[in-house]
């Protein structure tokens, strides 16, 4: 890996820990780096998705990504969500309860609780969506055909507005079932929840759409030039929701190491920039065009996760089981794409040479 592509995450790492060492000294940089890792574990799949959004864009937005849009990931998701997860849980003012999380952390963990289902019902339905458009439509590249064949044929029985509904309402009951049932502590706030994870995920999806829209229309036209101007900001828009989402779970999962908002921050900010410096990387080496199965694993991996955050509606899952099942599915796509390679490869050197 070039060190060029990863300056940023390495000065986040050395000052993060400096800063947790002023703060806590051993213990809270320990913590930092707990965090940290988790961070990059939990987030490989969103690195691999991020990139194949990236990669439209010219050098100039993809330093836009690296710099303000790291700004945006830190202080956005791993700074303001958790603080409103507790401001909601313990229903006082965010000043009160960033100054409290920092005093006393292990006063707040079991309040964590409290909102969890509402989150991973918000979490879980935006990603199972995600999961869904993918697999549900026809790929050149096919990783695991008995199971991709299946979802792309009964894709394409339906036009896009019907297997929409037919998404909406298969989530909507699932909703309901589980506020029932699992989720009966939160009988109106999980199916909310749900629902506005629902509308966040079109919403977003139409914007996208648009700008990819017009992007195919340029290189229809003969041009490789990346989107521009209002297109590249829907896209980048895009690409820092998609960001977010990805981040719920480790933000849940960190809420299992601490709640002291300072070092919450600063143990995924660190994490987060590794994975922002890792999908400029992916782009710039062109590596989704060499390891044609990546792309599948990540969105393998986001359907597990998806699955895993409802399931956490009504049942908390270990932080260990998502890392282990998402990065797995990244892993597994990776050795088959480098095998799938080597076998090409030694197939076009087999081949008789061409005489003139």
């Amino acid at each position: 890996m070039r060190g060029r592509d990863f300056r940023l995450a390495y000065g986040a790492t050395l000052l993060g820990l400096v800063f947790a060492l002023w703060l806590g000294g051993v213990r809270s940089a320990t913590v930092v780096a707990m965090l940290a890792v988790l961070e990059v574990a939990l987030s490989f799949d969103n690195a691999v998705v991020n990139a194949t959004v990236l990669r439209r864009f010219d050098e100039r937005w993809q330093r836009l990504f690296l710099t303000v849009g790291i700004l945006i990931a830190v202080f956005g998701m791993r700074l303001l969500i958790p603080l409103v997860v507790l401001v909601a849980a313990t229903r006082q003012n965010p000043f009160h309860v960033l100054s409290s999380s920092v005093k006393d952390p292990n006063g707040y963990s079991h309040e964590i609780l409290n909102v969890q289902p509402l989150i991973a019902a918000f979490g879980g339905v935006f990603l199972l969506m995600i999961f869904m458009d993918f697999f549900l439509s026809d790929h050149d590249q096919i990783w695991l055909p008995f199971f991709e064949r299946r979802l792309a044929a009964f894709g394409e029985r339906f036009k896009p507005l019907a297997l929409e509904a037919f998404q909406v309402v298969g989530v909507v009951l699932f909703l309901g079932v589980a506020a029932l049932t699992f989720g009966k502590e939160h009988q109106l706030g999980v199916p909310t929840a749900g629902v506005i994870g629902l509308v966040t995920y079109f919403t977003i999806k139409r914007l996208s759409d648009s700008a990819a829209d017009k992007s195919e229309s340029l290189a229809a036209a003969g041009s490789d030039t990346p989107p521009q101007g209002r297109q590249a900001l829907m896209l980048f828009l895009y690409l820092e929701v998609l960001d977010a989402s990805f981040s719920f779970d480790s933000v849940m999962g960190g809420f299992s190491v601490t709640v002291d908002i300072a070092l919450f921050t600063i143990g995924l900010g660190i994490g987060a920039a590794y994975v922002r410096s890792l999908t400029v990387f992916l782009v710039r080496k062109k590596a989704l065009d060499k390891y044609v199965y990546l792309e599948h694993g990540a969105y393998y991996s986001i359907g597990i996760l998806a699955v895993l955050l409802l399931v956490e509606i009504g049942k908390d899952v270990p932080d260990w089981v998502a890392s282990i099942a998402g990065t797995s599915m990244i892993v597994a796509a990776f050795v088959h794409s480098v095998v799938k390679a080597r076998g090409e490869s030694s197939a076009g050197a087999d081949l008789p040479a061409a005489h003139s």
